[in-house]
């Protein structure tokens, strides 16, 4: 079951990054992060394990540690 939008996902932990992306894409990160309340990270860590759930294939066959 998906959580409510006031619920708080337990914390694991967490590391820094630094990426670069698009004018664009970081906009419309910061008009849905302003409308939803919803940190940055928050999505941009939705949006990474939804692509890698669905893009298995892009890990070596050998990564068993990653598909967990």
């Amino acid at each position: 079951m998906r959580p409510t939008k006031d619920e708080k996902i337990p914390r694991v932990p967490q590391t820094k990054i630094e990426v670069e992306v698009d004018t664009k894409v970081a906009e419309q990160l910061d008009a849905m992060a302003a409308y939803t309340k919803i940190t940055r990270s928050e999505l941009v860590t939705t949006a990474l394990k939804r692509f890698i759930a669905g893009h298995k294939d892009y890990f070596p066959q050998d990564s068993e540690r990653f598909l967990k």
